[in-house]
């Protein structure tokens, strides 16, 4: 244990903690499950046992965590839901929540400080500046400061909510998986030991849940794409993170088969089995790759001889075994199929690459624009259409860069790239010492060689932004981290203080660059405006209480605005341009007021429309749209 004096911040800052888990719960809830999701009851339910479980004991509430959150993706096929990319935050926000209710009079815990520590500290704040930067670009400070909402960003019409429900996301993943290191250096490392040995027990059944699949057993897949593909998630938000959860854990397992005594390794060396076996279903070829390192790790720091080599023949016999199985069977998907795809000339070399060619070059031309801040956390997937399109390409990929630390140069820019790339280095270096150390426990050797593996991969794919193969890495790194002394050189320090104060200077500088209507308007002239409908006289709009439509210089639009409302009650319209009010009218129900727009030949005119009032159905009752609507809007043909 660490004998160093404890931290105990005070009592306003242990507050703040418990106020910052309840509303990021309450944040993700509301962007991850729309109200009609089925999910949202079954995940509110077990993550409010797992913050009751953890303000009771908070041993009992890691380790249900580590266990749960690799089967979350199985827990919302389970219930009908569609998309679990938001159920790990959200348990993890359960056990933070009544962890750090505890922490309010738990006065015996103390850190173990890590090298680690500071610049993932650093790397959060820019993160945090990088998802507020993002949500400014989506949204734009023209139309935050007007109440303006639905802005397009980018050349396929892709909302701003959209964009910002991605951003927001993204962060809380990463913040979500650092705040679980930190948690997990103040639990003393027997308990990380419990943890991750809960999390290989929760890897293990997902590996199996994939294995049911394949035979018809359990809830399939929902996700078109990758049952056309044939690759199989098991308990995983993906086939993706499958690979990733079983290629992390297959690396542990096998160290610790080896090393491992009596019970536990037998337990070990069934797990290795089954994430053999779900690593080979999940057709991931970064999983693949990744368990390949982590094992030739084992095998450069413990020497070819003994326990390195052991366990390496261990794994391979295992991934042989289930590999050939399945080519002997129906193979689709399979990782051994996909392995071969990468040596099939008939195939186009995008296909065989995943597309990483495109996406990588994509990544750079977006840092090229934004070098100091990036485009904002999360910012890549949507400004990847307007990338596409300025090269000619059909803008039909949405996904990430494909490399987590382009992804970083990307939306975070040089200064996220460096932090980024100095967190990979501590990483690697604590896990080189950690595998050379011949005293070192089982689980801290294993866990050492998976976050290698993992942190070399990373350079083919954005894995992190999985939540629970961030959980599981952030957990092998907590394990592998060794305790430091707090006395360090203060020069460190104060460059990554240097390096958060430029990015957030770069990253305000960015944002004020958004408070003029020219980028508001930049790929769509209007805000506001519902998805186009279609009605008995024709499509038409809902629009919300404020919207605004561009007209460009020398040019004329004609809109209809129809109020139509189940409340009876009449509305008060007002158009402003160039500053003063232009127009203004109050419309009874069933009443419409046709506009003639027009702008003059030296530049373009913004209308803004302000209705008195809205209304939502879902309040009132007369069905389940929870949109706020204010009036119906029509362009007539030709305008």
């Amino acid at each position: 244990m660490n004998e160093l004096p404890a931290r105990r911040p005070g009592g306003s800052v242990r507050l703040l903690l418990l106020v910052a888990s309840v509303a990021g719960f309450l944040g993700v809830f509301a962007i991850g499950f729309p109200p009609a999701s089925r999910a949202r009851l079954p995940i509110l339910i077990v993550a409010l046992a797992l913050a009751v479980l953890s303000a009771r004991s908070r041993e009992r509430g890691l380790v249900a965590f580590g266990f749960l959150f690799p089967l979350a993706g199985l827990g919302d096929r389970l219930v009908g839901g569609a998309d679990a990319t938001a159920w790990p935050v959200l348990l993890f926000s359960g056990l933070a929540a009544g962890w750090t209710f505890r922490f309010l009079y738990d006065f015996e815990n103390a850190p173990d400080p890590s090298r680690a520590d500071r610049t993932l500290r650093a790397l959060v704040a820019v993160w945090s500046l990088g998802a507020a930067l993002a949500i400014v670009q989506a949204r734009t400070l023209w139309a935050l400061l007007r109440g303006l909402a639905l802005r397009a960003v980018n050349v396929e019409g892709l909302s701003d909510a959209s964009a910002i429900r991605g951003s927001v996301l993204s962060y809380a993943v990463l913040a979500s998986g650092a705040a679980f290191f930190f948690l997990l250096r103040r639990a003393g490392p027997a308990l990380r030991e419990r943890t991750l040995f809960a999390s290989l027990t929760g890897v293990a059944v997902s590996a199996v849940a994939a294995a049911g699949e394949r035979w018809g057993l359990g809830p399939g897949e929902t996700n078109g794409y990758w049952k056309t593909l044939g690759r199989l998630s098991g308990g995983a938000m993906d086939p993706n993170a499958l690979g990733i959860l079983c290629g992390l854990g297959a690396v542990v397992a096998a160290d610790l088969a080896v090393l491992g005594r009596g019970r536990r390794r037998a337990l070990a060396a069934l797990g290795l089995a089954c994430m053999a076996a779900g690593l080979v279903l999940s057709g991931s070829r970064s999983g693949v790759a990744l368990a390949g390192i982590g094992i030739t790790a084992l095998l450069v720091a413990r020497g070819m001889g003994g326990r390195g080599r052991v366990a390496a023949l261990l794994f391979g016999a295992v991934l042989v075994v289930g590999v050939a199985i399945l080519r002997f069977s129906d193979g689709r998907g399979s990782a051994g199929e996909r392995l071969a795809q990468i040596f099939d000339g008939s195939l186009p070399v995008e296909y065989r690459a995943s597309a990483r060619p495109v996406l990588w070059a994509s990544a750079v031309r977006l840092f090229e624009r934004h070098p100091i801040e990036g485009a904002g956390l999360g910012a890549f997937s949507w400004e990847l259409a307007n990338l596409l399109a300025e090269q000619g390409r059909p803008p039909g990929i949405h996904d990430n860069p494909g490399n987590a630390y382009l992804q970083a140069l990307a939306e975070t820019g040089a200064i996220g790239l460096i932090l980024t790339a100095a967190l990979a280095f501590v990483l690697a270096r604590e896990a080189w010492v950690a595998l050379r150390d011949p005293s070192a426990p089982a689980l801290a050797g294993g866990s050492a060689a998976a976050v290698i593996g993992l942190l070399a991969v990373l350079m083919t794919g954005s894995h992190w932004f999985a939540p629970d193969a961030a959980f599981l890495f952030f957990l092998l790194a907590a394990v592998t981290a060794r305790t430091q002394s707090t006395q360090r050189p203060q020069w460190p320090g104060r460059a990554r203080a240097l390096l958060v104060a430029a990015y957030a200077v770069a990253a305000l500088w960015s944002a004020l660059r958004t408070r003029g209507p020219d980028e508001a308007f930049r790929y769509r002239a209007q805000i506001g405006f519902h998805e186009r409908e279609m009605g008995e006289g024709g499509p038409f709009s809902w629009t919300r209480r404020r919207f605004a439509l561009r007209v460009e210089p020398g040019q004329t639009r004609r809109i209809l605005l129809a109020h139509f409302t189940p409340e009876g009650r009449k509305v008060e319209l007002t158009v402003e341009a160039d500053g003063r009010t232009v127009f203004a009218r109050a419309l009874e129900p069933g009443e419409a007021a046709p506009l003639r727009l027009s702008a003059g030949a030296a530049g373009p005119r913004v209308f803004r429309f302000t209705l008195s009032r809205a209304f939502v159905p879902r309040r009132l009752g007369f069905s389940g749209d929870r949109r706020e609507l204010g009036v119906i809007a029509v362009f007539p043909p030709g305008s």
